[in-house]
């Protein structure tokens, strides 16, 4: 009787060790939980991109009318600040059951009075000057035609090449070619004034910077253990003009996680969370660095677990849970379009004087190769 008694109070004492401890195990689609059981997803971060673009229309004052300048299309640049913000959500691909002693509602991020199914958190912003510094655009160019660009770009190169000329009549044929182009040059005068009209919209993406994307106007790429993302919204502005900037966000690639290994096990004592890895990332305009930072990342880092009494105490250790009731669906890939109130009257008469500088620095050019050529022709 003493020995049948002792059994119970071993298994009773079992029992009661089992309830105080918590396990978990990953979720299996399509089970039905019990009352001792709660669904909950690991978090990950998400990027949010705002990227302000500005729409440069070239237009000319004409004897005191002004119209659109026809001869060149409407070119989409990059001048203000970019902001890429962290946001905070459930990683719905990696859900969990916790069985045994239950994880109050504090435990997780999305429930109680200031529960959240996104919560923003760290802010980089990159400056203007950062930007502007490395993406070097003459406004003249934003007026110019692409045979009066590719014209001039001519004129630079052979300015490079004069020795390359070998014979008289080569030199004499290029002094010819250059003084007709320079005749039919547009002089700045007061009756024709080329200027830049300028709009602005607000572009912003969120993105799962550790995914791939394949989709028409937004791709990835991988190359070694890096994984580049690149920005490049061209759809938004079909009709109103070229997008000249291309932006790439590039950032370490992931280790394979640890989940992967828990799939194969009924359960594992503790509750499994994600413990974030502070990764540096680089971002580039047209190929050419623009600024680099860091971010912790919760998807980039390992899958730890915690003792029940442990993420209760909360001892120096930040657990970032959301339980899956009442759990919107979080998509990977968001966007939105936003048109800014912009004066651009403002910036119509420093345009034209940029314009006309630049165009009197042409001028210069063209000069210096007409003389270099009657040199050349001299020297032969």
């Amino acid at each position: 009787m003493k020995n049948t008694l002792l059994y119970f109070t071993l298994i009773l004492g079992l029992f009661s060790s089992c309830s105080k401890k918590s396990y978990t195990a990953l979720y299996k689609e399509g089970s039905t939980l019990t009352a001792n059981e709660t669904q909950y997803h690991l978090s990950k971060n998400l990027l949010k991109l705002e990227v302000i673009y500005t729409l440069n229309e070239p237009r000319v004052s004409i004897n005191g009318i002004d119209q659109a300048l026809t001869s060149s299309s409407t070119k989409v640049t990059i001048e203000d600040p970019i902001k890429i913000t962290k946001l905070l959500v459930a990683d719905q691909s990696q859900t969990f059951v916790v069985t045994g002693k239950q994880l109050s509602e504090t435990s997780f991020v999305n429930t109680g009075i200031n529960g959240k199914n996104s919560i923003q958190k760290q802010t980089i912003s990159i400056p203007s000057s950062e930007i502007m510094a490395r993406n070097t655009l003459p406004v003249a160019s934003l007026t110019d035609s692409n045979i009066e660009a590719e014209a001039y770009s001519a004129i630079l190169e052979m300015n490079d090449k004069l020795d390359k000329i070998t014979t008289k009549d080569e030199a004499e044929l290029a002094l010819n070619l250059i003084s007709f182009y320079k005749s039919q040059f547009k002089m700045l005068n007061e009756d024709f004034k080329p200027y830049v009209k300028k709009s602005k919209i607000k572009y912003t993406v969120i993105i799962d910077p550790t995914a791939l994307y394949s989709e028409e106007n937004r791709w990835s790429n991988t190359k070694d253990d890096k994984i580049y993302h690149t920005i490049y919204p061209k759809h938004i502005f079909e009709s109103k003009g070229v997008l000249k900037d291309i932006l790439t966000l590039e950032i370490p690639k992931p280790e394979a996680s640890l989940a992967s290994q828990l799939e194969i096990e009924e359960g594992i004592e503790g509750v499994v969370y994600r413990s974030p890895s502070t990764v540096n990332f680089t971002l580039s305009l047209k190929d050419v660095f623009v600024a680099s930072d860091s971010l912790a990342l919760a998807q980039s880092g390992t899958v730890k677990t915690i003792s029940i009494k442990d993420l209760e105490n909360n001892e120096g250790v930040a657990i970032q849970l959301f339980k899956s009731k009442n759990l919107e669906n979080t998509q990977e890939f968001q966007e939105k379009i936003e048109p800014l109130d912009f004066d651009y009257n403002d910036t119509i008469e420093s345009s034209q004087e940029v314009i006309k500088s630049e165009y009197e620095e042409k001028l210069k050019n063209i000069d210096l190769l007409v003389k270099g050529l009657e040199k050349r022709i001299a020297e032969l």
